[in-house]
């Protein structure tokens, strides 16, 4: 297996080919964070993206996009922005990540995110996380008739606030995309205000997220776009989000809305007048991406399995880590002891220096 290094701000257009070749032959794929284009676009804002390449006799076989990181540590492509990251390349594509790491110059790779299908990393798995979904393939009515009858109020209740918003403020219009970047402004105000609100750090004061999110934004193509979407009652803009698409995954990323509104629930109907008008976009799966919220629960009606962990080669740096995750290992493997697997998760968490 040969592997090769580039820059993820100049990928020759032969690797871009394949790269898009081998998305398209994996279904696990479907995401826009596994776009090329993804990759490129966070490579633009920042300098320490690069891709690793492998093949034989001239064939490209996977690719694997990542962040080089202080002492050659590596991370997803665009940190803690990424709802997803891993290896592109065709299903059941086997390889040692050790070996790959080493052609790298890289001692560990963390990720949050890997879909759990990636088994040629199942052994430096530590956790999984459920990727709520929204699956459209038989269509938004069906849709609606299957969490109904799941037993959730959710939709129904978006109907009644629906109907209270037209009454008391005016029409409701959804636009799916804007190009506008004023609109996209106000989106990013709104996040903003949010952020500090809740004394989060506001991620869009740093330079590469914001230049990425405005690059993604600007991008329209049939297999990778971003999509602005709006919501008025009346002449008031009283919901956006900002999120990406694929040609048949939408990846909600980003909603907010102006707090005036809050009791009519904007980001709700925003979020299903999304997925009424997906099958028009040709999109099947809206992904909700990481994270733990009640209207999620209520309205996923699928999920996506990732994991988190590391991959690491034997060195100074990396040996507590190392030890950590084969302790871990060792105790669900083969004790079933969950409870303390709990505490020495504990432990590591109260002495940082142990881990």
């Amino acid at each position: 297996m040969q592997i090769s290094l580039f820059k993820g701000s100049s990928l020759p257009a032969d690797i871009l080919a394949a790269w898009t070749r081998l998305q398209r032959s994996n279904p696990s794929l479907a995401s826009p964070y596994f776009s090329p284009a993804y990759t490129q676009t966070v490579a633009a804002a920042r300098d320490d993206v690069e891709v690793a390449v492998m093949g034989n006799a001239g064939r490209v076989e996977a690719i694997f996009p990542f962040e080089r990181r202080a002492k050659n540590m590596a991370g997803p492509v665009g940190s803690f922005i990424s709802d997803y990251h891993g290896l592109i390349s065709e299903p059941n594509f086997s390889f040692a990540p050790k070996q790959l790491l080493r052609s790298c110059n890289l001692v560990a790779w963390n990720f949050n995110y890997l879909p759990v299908n990636q088994i040629s990393f199942s052994q430096y798995f530590l956790e999984q996380y459920r990727s709520p979904i929204i699956d459209l393939s038989s269509g938004y009515e069906a849709y609606v008739k299957e969490r109904r009858e799941a037993g959730t109020e959710q939709i129904k209740k978006n109907g009644n606030l629906f109907r209270r918003l037209e009454r008391e403020v005016g029409p409701v219009r959804f636009v799916a995309h804007s190009p506008e970047p004023a609109q996209l402004s106000q989106l990013i105000a709104w996040k903003t205000d949010q952020f500090r609100h809740n004394g989060w750090q506001d991620i869009f004061s740093l330079p590469w997220v914001r230049n990425t999110v405005e690059a993604i934004h600007a991008i329209q193509t049939p297999e990778f776009a971003g999509m602005l979407s709006l919501l008025y009652a009346g002449d008031k803009l009283v919901a956006a989000h900002f999120g990406m698409r694929s040609a048949t995954v939408w990846h909600y990323w980003f909603p907010s809305y102006a707090p005036a509104f809050s009791k009519y629930s904007p980001g709700v109907m925003l979020l299903l007048k999304m997925a009424e008008d997906s099958a028009a976009l040709g999109i099947s799966t809206i992904d909700l991406g990481c994270g733990e919220h009640s209207y999620k629960e209520r309205l996923m009606n699928g999920f996506v399995t990732t994991a988190k962990g590391s991959v690491e080669r034997p060195a100074l740096i990396t040996l507590p880590r190392i030890l950590r995750r084969n302790s871990l290992n060792f105790i669900r493997r083969h004790h079933g002891l969950h409870q303390l697997a709990r505490q020495t998760k504990k432990f590591f968490k109260s002495n940082p220096t142990a881990s």
